[in-house]
């Protein structure tokens, strides 16, 4: 996964940035067009240093300028292009400047598409086309004809690349409307949009490269972020992944015990439902939690003693029991397979009242629902979109059109920090908005919301903040699953196949994370193969 800045821009931004600029530039921007017209040309060279043709399609505002830019070193250079515009831009905008010179140069505009299949009958189909229709500014859904000129750069089967976001994403939310841009490579203008690292967008968006075109872009980070949307404000954006949180981490010294390193309470497992509260055991386990008690079902704790003694066990349906074990947990983690009934209302009713540091996920989640939110301040809330929607009585498409959103205002009702799952998982805790830049396809199973409860868990019982353990576990479990999708296949992977990886992340180690010069996951992978390897030889 490509590294990216840790400083995400909204367009408004983007815009506080380029009037700054402006102010000492006789009022325009036109350097900066420039320089993203030549910085679009130079990576396309870096793709295909002798492109056959290229096709630039670009519309009518600064977008297109960047388009009309790159159309110009091509005609510079020689290298066979067609430029097709969806109009002409306005007289007033830098965007008509960059026309103009084109134009000056030599250079031909085509208003109108070609048949895809008469350009390929003789041959003059594009290995490469640049998208510069829409840019950041887009709201709503493309009007036509612009979802004609999308869908023939998708029919291309060219190399595509998208000038600071793919047509028909929203640039502040990732909301993908129906006719999009799939892009080989994203080359994103100044700062790190939010639309392209959450959401639907991230398989639209290919490879990302950001660049500041000069700029000292960071002093303008969360100066003027505030979107207002039902009286919501964004919070500063940043981009976090695991080498960002390893010094977040628990360290041991050489005298540590067991006692040193917490103690973790887990409640969850009803009939039927104790692989959720084994595997959220197992997690908490391998990331290095000192001590853990289970409260679950009684039928769970026969085979949790036999295939994981380490963990000790309390039936759930003993509430004086249970109580205990709160008293003498560190941090508490409820839901995994809990079930939504009259127990399962009353162990949550416990761990609330109790205000321990608590991870909430799964059916915990849905009792707080149909609750009407029953909470604390102190409680990380871990929803999918489907459970968001349900806390905030709406639906997975109105979470998935604006997750940013949809995370604020979560974590604004409960106080504490909630993290959205989802591909570009999203962490609010009220001051900030963290979007953790790790994970892979190879997730897409089940218990590996049950495997990050346990993380999560297990990092605040051993002494982080809700923030740093909330980060940090979404980071580690993450890119465990990326190591393991990468070692063993995408299809086919099972929660408890992070469980080494998991092992080997939280340990800073010579030959992992600390390993100067050295791949970190081409290592973890290389050491747990081994490892696997060893556990089945001596079975």
């Amino acid at each position: 996964m490509p590294s990216l800045p840790h400083q995400v821009f909204t367009t408004q931004e983007i815009r506080l940035i380029e009037q700054d600029h402006a102010q000492y530039n006789n009022g325009h921007c036109y350097d900066l067009m420039e320089k993203a017209g030549r910085t679009v040309f130079e990576q396309m060279l870096s793709v295909n240093t002798h492109p056959k043709m290229v096709y630039v399609l670009v519309g009518k505002g600064n977008n297109g300028g960047d388009g009309y830019i790159v159309a110009a070193y091509l005609h510079k250079s020689r290298i066979p292009y067609r430029l097709f515009a969806i109009g002409v831009p306005k007289q007033e905008a830098e965007a008509y400047i960059a026309y103009s010179y084109f134009c000056k140069i030599g250079g031909k505009v085509e208003f109108e598409l070609p048949d895809p299949d008469e350009e390929a009958e003789r041959g003059y189909s594009p290995d490469i086309v640049i998208d510069a229709l829409l840019g950041t500014g887009l709201e709503s859904p493309p009007r036509d004809p612009m979802g004609k000129w999308i869908d023939f750069i998708n029919n291309t089967r060219a190399y595509i690349i998208s000038v600071d976001i793919p047509s028909g994403i929203n640039a502040d939310t990732g909301q993908v409307y129906t006719e999009c841009v799939n892009a080989n490579k994203t080359i994103c203008m100044l700062g790190l949009k939010p639309g392209l690292v959450t959401g639907d967008a991230v398989d639209y968006v290919g490879e990302i490269m950001v660049f500041n075109l000069g700029i000292d872009v960071n002093s303008f980070h969360g100066k003027y972020s505030a979107i207002d949307t039902d009286g919501a404000s964004y919070l500063p954006i940043f981009v976090s992944t695991y080498e960002d949180i390893i010094a977040d981490l628990p360290m041991r010294s050489i005298s540590s015990h067991k006692g040193d390193s917490g103690r973790l309470l887990i409640i969850g497992g009803d009939k039927g439902y104790g692989g959720a509260i084994h595997i959220c055991g197992l997690a908490a386990a391998r990331t290095g939690a000192g001590l853990i008690k289970v409260a679950t079902d009684e039928e769970n704790i026969i085979s949790l003693h036999a295939t994981r003694p380490e963990l000790m066990t309390v039936n759930f349906r003993d509430y004086a029991a249970v109580k205990e074990a709160i008293d003498w947990a560190d941090a508490i983690a409820i839901g995994p397979g809990l079930g939504t009934g009259s127990n399962a209302e009353k162990l949550l009713d416990l761990v609330t009242a109790s205000n321990k540091p608590c991870i909430a996920d799964a059916d915990a989640l849905t009792i707080m629902a149909r609750q009407g939110m029953t909470y604390s301040k102190r409680m990380v809330l871990t929803p999918h979109p489907g459970e968001a929607a349900r806390l905030l009585a709406t639906t997975n498409d109105k979470i998935n059109e604006d997750r940013y959103h949809a995370v604020y205002i979560l974590q604004q009702r409960c106080g504490g920090v909630v993290l959205l799952k989802g591909a570009g998982t999203l962490i609010c805790d009220g001051k900030s908005i963290v979007v953790v830049h790790e994970g892979s396809p190879a997730m897409a199973s089940g218990g590996m919301g049950d495997l990050l409860t346990g993380i999560i868990a297990s990092l605040r019982a051993q002494g982080l903040t809700l923030m740093q353990s909330t980060v940090a576990g979404a980071c580690v479990h993450g890119r465990a699953g990326t190591v393991s999708g990468e070692n063993c296949g995408i299809i086919g992977t099972l929660a408890s196949d992070l469980l080494p990886y998991i092992r080997y992340l939280v340990n800073k180690r010579p030959g992992l994370a600390n390993q100067k010069g050295g791949d970190c996951m081409t290592d973890i992978a290389e050491r747990t193969a081994s490892l696997l390897l060893a556990n089945r030889l001596l079975q």
